[in-house]
């Protein structure tokens, strides 16, 4: 049994700030809720709740959070992908104490690695253990989408689960797609859930399209994915009058575009994503002008360091 603040759900809003502001919340507890009470989980050492008005504190089965929080002395961000966390931490103390933390605090973390760099053909992450059981192979879950993936064999970043999901809803039924560079198939799976699309798939990567036919056969899908372990600037010429082409390779991206744009039907779409900065973003779009491109939009995706962010462009075709 665990202690509770049992409050007046019209008023659970006000004791729920004051308890924050006082510590006094029990975050391993869920926060539950009644017809017309609320249960707010305690901390032990905090005393004197009961003479709240309109409170009381009771014993009650608490329920386990399904957020877990972190010491603060233990903060870093890191990517989580199934049961596996990544993270960028360059000093090795707060990366180990870090890892630490997170299997401590978070039981369906297995293991903890320190990203050290892209390296390879593959764009794989060199990684090094910082805690846990030496696990590669995990699941993922994306938008309704599960994914099998292999973090040693395969690129893979959790961080554009919103974008992915963004250009998913832009697709339209029938629309052929051209997924370049794309690995275990996020965009690819995530765009074949919502619409009923043609997407074609190209990976240099083995690993990736063996783990994409696996992902593909576990999913419900509404499009077709046809998938070529290739080079993608050569295989895509082998295409014409496309719909919609996804470049996802945002350092070597722009030297695909020019195959790209004779592959694409004049007014398609090319979702194009590259790390820059302010200067370079409108460097990079007064040059898609010059080639014949009509910006559709623009976004940020994330922040990659103090100067420079990822972008998504959508780029339409007005001329060959």
């Amino acid at each position: 049994m665990t202690k509770h603040l049992k409050v007046p759900k019209k008023d659970a809003q006000r004791y729920i700030s004051r308890m924050r502001s006082a510590d006094g919340i029990d975050n391993n507890y869920q926060i539950q809720k009644g017809d017309d009470f609320v249960l707010i989980p305690l901390k032990q050492d905090i005393t004197g709740q009961e003479k709240m008005p309109g409170s009381e504190v009771v014993d009650v089965e608490g329920l386990q959070s399904k957020i877990k929080f972190l010491p603060k002395e233990a903060g870093g961000a890191f990517d989580l992908i199934g049961e596996i966390a990544i993270t960028k931490i360059r000093e090795e103390e707060r990366a180990i104490e870090l890892a630490r933390s997170l299997i401590l605090t978070h039981p369906n973390i297995k293991a903890v690695y320190l990203d050290r760099g892209i390296t390879g053909k593959y764009r794989l992450r060199d990684l090094k253990l910082l805690s846990g059981s030496e696990i590669y192979l995990t699941k993922y879950r994306e938008n309704g989408i599960m994914f099998q993936i292999d973090v040693s064999k395969v690129y893979f970043s959790p961080r554009l689960a919103t974008e992915r999901m963004l250009v998913a809803k832009e697709v339209m039924d029938g629309e052929t797609v051209i997924d370049l560079f794309a690995g275990v198939g996020p965009f690819a799976l995530n765009i074949a859930k919502e619409r009923d699309a043609n997407i074609i798939a190209i990976d240099s990567n083995p690993y990736a399209i063996e783990l994409l036919h696996k992902n593909v056969a576990n999913n419900n899908l509404r499009g077709k994915i046809t998938s070529y372990c290739a080079d993608s600037a050569e295989k895509i010429v082998e295409f014409s009058g496309v719909d919609r082409i996804i470049m996802n390779l945002p350092h070597e991206a722009f030297s695909f575009v020019t195959a790209a744009k004779k592959t694409l039907k004049t007014g398609g779409i090319i979702n194009y994503y590259e790390i820059l900065n302010v200067q370079e973003l409108e460097d990079r779009m007064e040059t898609f002008r010059d080639m014949g491109f009509e910006l559709r939009a623009k976004r940020v995706v994330h922040g990659y360091s103090k100067t420079q962010n990822m972008y998504s462009l959508a780029l339409r075709k007005l001329r060959e």
